[in-house]
């Protein structure tokens, strides 16, 4: 079982997603420093991850987890994607950036899409440990359900008839894109620290 590691982000849902995930294979889990600003530059969401895990176990030593997660729109050539935090500017809600892409869907037949999210965990100056979870689903036309944060309300999973934010948090934990990624570095965390 891995001690202490460090979560780089300063979102508290993604933190207890992650908490929720790893809480078996690590003693404990803690936020980045409340005053640490990243700048997340990457083009690709691995790169984000691994920017966001670099910079944290630098300043504290001590093995620190990232990832970079998004919604990929196929019919919106990809989009949000990278910039699905920043979709339509900085000041937007989600609920704005929400009507914003269900409008750019309108006259569109296709509305699949998939969540991502790459994980990367900064094991020492030497190891990183690199992996992506994904799930596909589509853009249902108008928002539904209350739970979850960010998409989750307009985003409904492949083999299921509920978006993400109808889900309670224990349901979405098992089958989310983050679940994925990080059941996989539990996984290796497990066997890299079993004693």
């Amino acid at each position: 079982m891995i001690k202490k590691l460090i979560i780089a982000t300063a979102n508290k849902h993604k933190l207890s997603e992650i908490e929720f995930i790893l809480k078996d294979s690590v003693k404990e889990i803690s936020p980045m420093p409340a005053d640490m600003e990243i700048e997340e530059n990457g083009k690709t969401f691995m790169e984000n991850s691994l920017i966001k895990a670099k910079a944290v176990y630098e300043k504290i030593k001590i093995p620190s987890l990232a990832d970079d997660s998004g919604l990929c729109i196929n019919a919106l050539g990809g989009k949000p994607g990278l910039f699905s935090a920043r979709y339509g500017g900085e000041n937007l809600s989600y609920k704005e950036k929400m009507q914003m892409i269900l409008e750019e869907l309108k006259d569109k037949k296709d509305r699949t899409a998939y969540f991502i999210t790459s994980a990367v965990c900064m094991l020492n100056e030497k190891y990183y440990i690199a992996l992506e979870g994904k799930v596909d689903g589509k853009i249902i036309e108008s928002p539904r359900g209350f739970e979850g944060f960010g998409y989750d309300p307009i985003f409904m999973p492949e083999g299921f008839n509920m978006t993400y934010a109808e889900m309670k948090a224990e349901e979405k934990n098992l089958i989310s894109h983050r679940f994925i990624a990080m059941s996989k570095m539990k996984k290796i965390l497990s066997c890299i620290y079993e004693h």
